[in-house]
């Protein structure tokens, strides 16, 4: 009797400590899909606390709503949620806490751990975090007066609430220079979930080099990724979608892409993607949108079996006049000015050209056009064929970049420098012609570290589906011949063939600012995570003891 009344006690102790455990598991290991979302999220409005309470308002609204009801995991975009001047500290991931059960931590990181365990979802977010310097001494970014650093970091929590991954943005973007920490090597932040999908993930601009992205898939083999991201979209080919799905296609994996909505800013774009299958789901908003994208993944390992919706292309109806975004800001990619470009006439119907950047690097082009209207009241795109090979470029002036690209681009006039715009809303534009072919191809050289992926963009800001065009590739002792080509009639094409990045080798300088050098400040009290530490070990202690 005395046993079992020291077993209830236990079992009454274990049930307050580690608090109630049961979940509800949607997909299981064994099934050949899992239930996705990402949000396309309007960034909170206002700075510090006020943006993060706001924000968190309606963070919670979209994990509470029935559209969350039976999904597995869910996303939100990067830098949404709060900003450099209301951090919060994040626990390690190895303690698996659950910030839900310690009210030490910030209400919004509690918040946050509560909804995911109330939801039953993994639940990832992107936040500011802080880290006492005297705790940190690798990281490379200044320690600010208050002896902490800042980091871009993604949060994970499962089922129960619990922190269970965490990321730190490897790569900056301009804006986050004198705000933002980083760590002398790039983290590799993985996590398994109970429907046996193990996850990688990264940030935003980080999308762009071999570290982390390229290294967990191709040197670990992670195929499904989730991606934060507040992308500023750069035409001809770095608009959000265009990347994301050129990107996941390339790879072949599966990626979930959250991005934020601030149109006028130059961001939106956010999908589901199933690597060479195409968008499950994916959008481009020219007004600000918070919009909850749900998708059936097809696992990896089921791939074989998985069946995708029949794919009914309508009847072409060649139009002259066709929805147009013209309210998404929109950066240039000012690297086109370097590229070897040839202008091709306005009135053109056939092209069968090759172009070489230099006597290495050469791109063929052939095309078709048909007339859909000769009335010159229209303005109308017109076209060049452009080769790239070398590292004279930057992503989007920040960062050196090695790449080789072919293909064919709008431009707004018979000058260089209109490419890459697009005609503004007041002007009528119509679609004197339409391609009823189109092919771009090249023959690209190994290299250890390149990624060869497809590149479109049409007047609606979107990438073409991949059932519109094929893509092949013939590998050869040292290079990898790629073709690109139109499988159905294309009316208002702005960017079209291929874009290989060979991953400059070169570090990224704005990381490494004189005046960045790293001040230590002693910790002069124990800090929240330390508590939260001590009490998991006063925890652990009582067990031991128990037992």
């Amino acid at each position: 009797m005395r046993t079992v009344q020291s077993l209830g006690r236990v079992l009454l102790f274990l049930a307050i400590v580690i608090g109630p455990q049961q979940t509800w598991q949607l997909s299981l290991p064994t099934d050949p899909t899992y239930q996705a979302g990402v949000v396309e999220y309007i960034p909170g409005v206002g700075k510090g606390k006020a943006k993060a309470r706001e924000s968190l308002k309606r963070m919670k609204e979209v994990i509470e709503s029935d559209g969350t009801r039976d999904l597995d995991i869910l996303v939100f975009p990067e830098f949404v949620l709060n900003d450099p001047t209301f951090r919060t500290f994040v626990p390690d991931p190895k303690l698996q806490i659950a910030p839900c059960e310690i009210p030490s931590y910030d209400h919004f990181l509690t918040e946050l751990s509560c909804a995911a365990r109330s939801r039953q979802l993994y639940l990832v977010v992107n936040l500011m975090e802080k880290v006492f310097c005297a705790n940190d001494t690798t990281a490379v970014g200044r320690c600010d007066a208050s002896g902490l650093n800042s980091y871009n970091t993604n949060v994970v929590f499962d089922r129960q609430g619990r922190v269970i991954s965490r990321y730190r943005k490897t790569h900056l973007y301009r804006y986050e220079w004198y705000d933002v920490n980083v760590l002398p090597q790039a983290e590799l932040a993985t996590f398994i979930t109970d429907f046996g999908v193990t996850f990688g993930h990264f940030i935003c601009f980080d999308m762009l080099y071999w570290e982390p992205p390229e290294v967990l898939v191709k040197e670990h083999g992670i195929t499904d990724i989730i991606y934060t991201t507040y992308w500023f979209n750069e035409l001809p080919f770095l608009t959000a979608v265009q990347l994301q799905e050129g990107w996941a296609f390339a790879n072949d994996v599966n990626l979930l892409a959250a991005d934020a909505s601030k149109p006028s800013g130059q961001n939106s774009g956010s999908g589901i993607y199933a690597g060479r299958l195409g968008r499950l789901v994916a959008v481009t908003y020219e007004e600000p949108t918070t919009q909850l994208l749900t998708a059936s993944v097809p696992k990896r390992g089921y791939r074989q079996n998985y069946q995708a919706p029949p794919v009914i292309q309508p009847n072409f109806v060649p139009q002259v006049s066709t929805s147009r975004f013209t309210k998404l800001a929109l950066l240039r990619d000012y690297n086109v000015d370097i590229f070897k470009t040839q202008l091709l006439p306005a009135d053109f119907t056939t092209v069968n050209e090759t172009l070489c950047y230099d006597s290495q690097f050469c791109c063929h082009f052939q095309a078709s056009r048909t007339i859909v209207s000769s009335v010159s009241t229209y303005a109308a795109y017109r076209y060049r064929l452009a080769a790239y090979s070398g590292s004279r470029v930057t992503h989007q002036r920040v960062d050196p970049a090695a790449l080789k690209v072919c293909a064919v681009i709008a431009c707004t006039n018979a000058n260089l420098y209109s490419c890459g715009h697009i005609f503004p809303a007041g002007v009528t534009v119509g679609n004197t012609y339409y391609f009823s072919a189109l092919n771009v191809s090249a023959s690209f050289p190994h290299a250890p570290r390149r990624l060869i992926m497809p590149s479109s963009v049409d007047g609606s800001i979107m990438p073409l589906p991949v059932h519109t065009y094929e893509w092949q590739e013939f590998e050869s002792n040292n290079t990898t011949a790629i073709s690109i080509s139109l499988t159905y009639p294309k009316l208002d094409i702005l960017t079209f063939g291929i874009w290989g990045n060979y991953y400059s080798t070169e570090v990224s300088t704005h990381n490494f600012d004189p005046v960045w050098q790293p001040v230590r400040v002693p910790n002069s009290g124990a800090s929240k995570l330390g508590e939260v530490k001590l009490l998991v070990g006063l925890v652990l202690v009582a067990l031991s003891q128990l037992f």
